[in-house]
């Protein structure tokens, strides 16, 4: 039931304040949108600030850069065994034409965005790349354009180990000023949540675990209709009643405000979002209409229409795809290569115990819903689903061979399967593929569960070395696919290969 307010709780210092949306006024107002009263002009702003901290530390890594590259080749200058020492004038140039260069290579890897100022692994990362590409730019130019007069092909090797030890040490330094509590308060904005829900309480956790999100939420007004979906936590102010949201924005000195009870009529938003705008207060909405994959939303323009949709997930760029078949690939033919002697070994005590076809075809869904036979070493007797049909697997099968229990604690019946991840039908990890007959009942009683289905199936996952597998709670299992179908990367893959040999639990 939503939490409701009542008119005494919700009472405040700005219940004397004209309301949000004046009745009165609506006789006399001209057409179009209706006015909202202006709040007193809040704090500076914390997005500006943000920017003008991005082009300070994009100034010191650029000093830094200069001086780094001018060391490096001083440094080379002095060890050359030569009676000439290198021209100042080009050392100067080399020096300030390479430092550019790894700025605008660190300006195209988006690192002085201000999502980007407290995280430090984007900028390690960022500097990384940015330096490798310097050194190939000086590289190519020198053997190109075959320069004789002083050609720093080794001093840049030089010039490679002072960026990171010079920009490196800048960099660190500068963070300690960026955690500074005055500075990371000032450059955050303070935010004002309409409504609140489990969405809302799962925002304000994130904003206060993640030090790169520049946001506070300083509390919350209830919906038009003075009520919440959800009671907000004790620490979580509840600083009045929609109506007063004009007052609250400058009591509060809030520079964004956060939309969550997405149930108001369409003119209550439109209105909230033509005040924002005219003050220049940032407006964000949480969609509820996405029960799934909601960090892949994205707004597609065409032709002046707005598209708002789940677009923008890992594994829909090329790229990706492309990367992780590869290692599928590759790591399909190093399994088939390692694993035939144990598929062979246990086929033949699987054929001593129960005589017949001791590999598996079975039906199952992967990518689209496209279906494909999956393979695996028989682990039960080849009556196992007459009378019963498709049914979950159990703790204490009665179905099982005695080998079955063992091979599939340790996975060894799933072996074969490296010739489905060979031929396309699954991938190295990936959510595992199930049978459609299960499929028909678990979509109508799993909440998104189809969703998992947005790639490959496959042979580990995320859930898996998580132990959830078996006779676990499929809610949780599909929670678990869904996240990696939202954060994965290519380490995240070799992790949960890694992963899979050591974390048996509830494997059966």
């Amino acid at each position: 039931m939503p939490a409701t307010i009542a008119s005494q709780d919700v009472a405040s210092p700005f219940s004397s304040v004209p309301p949000f949306f004046p009745h009165e006024l609506e006789a006399t107002a001209p057409p179009g949108p209706k006015p909202v009263e202006s709040a007193p002009a809040p704090r500076s702003s914390p997005r500006e600030l943000a920017y003008r901290l991005g082009a300070f530390i994009l100034m010191g890594d650029w000093f830094a850069a200069c001086c780094a590259i001018y060391a490096g080749l001083e440094l080379r200058s002095w060890q050359r065994v030569s009676d000439v020492p290198a021209p100042q004038a080009l050392i100067s140039a080399w020096a300030l034409i390479g430092s550019l260069l790894f700025i605008w290579f660190m300006l195209m890897f988006k690192t002085y965005e201000a999502s980007n100022l407290y995280r430090l692994h984007k900028w390690a990362g960022s500097l990384v790349k940015s330096m490798l590409l310097c050194s190939g730019v000086a590289w190519a130019y020198i053997g190109l354009f075959k320069v004789t007069a002083f050609s720093p092909r080794v001093g840049v090797i030089y010039c490679m180990l002072a960026l990171l030890c010079g920009v490196g040490l800048w960099r660190l330094c500068s963070f300690v000023f960026l955690i500074n509590p005055r500075i990371k308060e000032a450059v955050s904005s303070r935010i004002i949540v309409i409504g609140w829900n489990k969405k809302a309480a799962h925002l304000r956790l994130a904003m206060r675990r993640d030090l790169a999100q520049l946001g506070e939420i300083v509390g919350c007004v209830t919906s038009p209709s003075g009520t919440f979906e959800s009671k907000p936590p004790a620490d979580v102010a509840v600083l009045g009643p929609f109506p007063s949201i004009v007052a609250l924005v400058g009591e509060c000195q809030a520079s964004s405000i956060i939309l969550a009870d997405v149930s108001l009529p369409v003119g209550d938003i439109q209105r909230l979002i033509s005040y924002c705008q005219r003050e220049m207060l940032g407006f964000r909405m949480m969609p509820d209409f996405f029960p799934a994959l909601n960090s892949g939303l994205e707004v597609q323009t065409i032709s002046g229409v707005s598209l708002l949709g789940v677009s923008k997930l890992p594994l829909d760029l090329m790229r990706n795809r492309a990367l992780k078949r590869m290692v599928d690939i590759g790591g399909a033919l190093f399994g088939i290569l390692v694993s035939t002697p144990i598929v062979l070994l246990f086929s033949a005590i699987v054929y001593w115990e129960s005589p017949g076809p001791v590999i598996y075809k079975q039906r199952r869904i992967s990518r689209s819903g496209s279906t494909f036979l999956i393979y695996k070493i028989r682990s039960m007797r080849l009556d196992a689903e007459t009378g019963t049909g498709a049914v979950w697997c159990k703790q204490v099968d009665t179905r099982r061979l005695r080998i079955g229990s063992f091979m599939r604690r340790w996975n060894i019946d799933e072996l074969p399967q490296f010739w489905n991840v060979l031929k396309g039908d699954m991938s190295l990890v990936g959510p595992r593929p199930e049978r459609p007959e299960l499929i028909e009942k678990f979509k109508y009683q799993i909440l998104n569960y189809n969703a998992r289905h947005g790639v490959r199936s496959g042979l580990t996952g995320w859930a898996q070395i998580n132990g959830l597998r078996g006779d676990t709670d499929l809610s949780l299992r599909i929670e678990a696919d869904l996240f990696y179908l939202e954060n994965w990367s290519l380490l995240l893959d070799l992790y949960c290969i890694a992963n899979t040999f050591f974390k048996t639990k509830n494997a059966m």
